[in-house]
């Protein structure tokens, strides 16, 4: 499956659905955050129903800088992947929006226990698919993916002992720009932070699973291919 992934609109969603013009083949659009800049659902539907009424499959998780409605609206669409699991083409998606607390006090972020709670729930609707992606806002702490203006590593704890004690195959995320079109491994996970779409970057990923074993039978690492792209 094809995903195109973007994360770090921020509100400047201005030629998203031109992008599918350009990447033919695109199954699913991936949304990593950060829809808008401190804003809410009314401009959270300007990004994303352009690509809807193009007719793509979207899913998302909201940002730190997403007020909490957003979430509401995702969730009222079928989008959100905020604490939830969805099984697409053989590939679970699950998701975490906001990001671990920061110095800001920013619209949505969460709390370690909660994190924890949210993965938790999420991973069930997940466990039996082939492979699983989780899209995260925030990037697993400790890596070269979370290093943010000062070089210190602002990521989350959470997300990390997630992937490092589950099978998952890919970690999509966003939220610290510096890092953009980064890559680092955790536990069996490539990680990627996608980039600011703001400033124009993305990212199609090909998600091959390997379909040569039974769907009950035990998984192998599928086939993962990463195309930076700047709009």
């Amino acid at each position: 499956m094809l995903l195109l992934c973007l994360s770090d609109i921020h509100g400047e969603g201005a030629g998203i659905a031109g992008i599918l013009e350009r990447c033919p083949g695109v199954g699913l659009v991936v949304l990593a955050g950060d829809l808008t800049h401190l804003g809410g659902a009314a401009e959270a539907a300007r990004v994303v129903e352009p690509l809807l009424a193009a007719g793509m499959r979207v899913v998302a998780v909201p940002g730190n800088m997403d007020n909490p409605d957003v979430l509401g609206w995702l969730e009222e669409r079928g989008l959100s992947l905020h604490g939830r699991g969805v099984t697409i083409g053989g590939i679970g998606f699950f998701g975490l929006g906001g990001s671990n607390p920061t110095p800001f006090g920013t619209p949505f972020e969460v709390g370690d226990p909660d994190a924890r709670s949210l993965l938790d729930a999420a991973w069930p609707a997940v466990a039996s698919a082939r492979c699983r992606v989780l899209v995260s806002h925030a990037p697993p702490h400790g890596t070269r993916l979370d290093r943010g203006p000062a070089l210190l590593h602002v990521g989350s704890s959470v997300v990390r002992a997630f992937l490092e004690s589950h099978d998952v195959a890919l970690c999509l995320c966003g939220h610290i720009h510096e890092a953009g079109g980064r890559q680092d491994t955790v536990g069996a996970a490539s990680c990627v932070n996608i980039g600011a779409f703001k400033s124009g970057r993305y990212a199609l990923v090909s998600v091959e699973p390997d379909e040569s074993l039974p769907a009950d039978g035990p998984s192998r690492p599928p086939r993962i291919t990463i195309s930076w792209r700047n709009r």
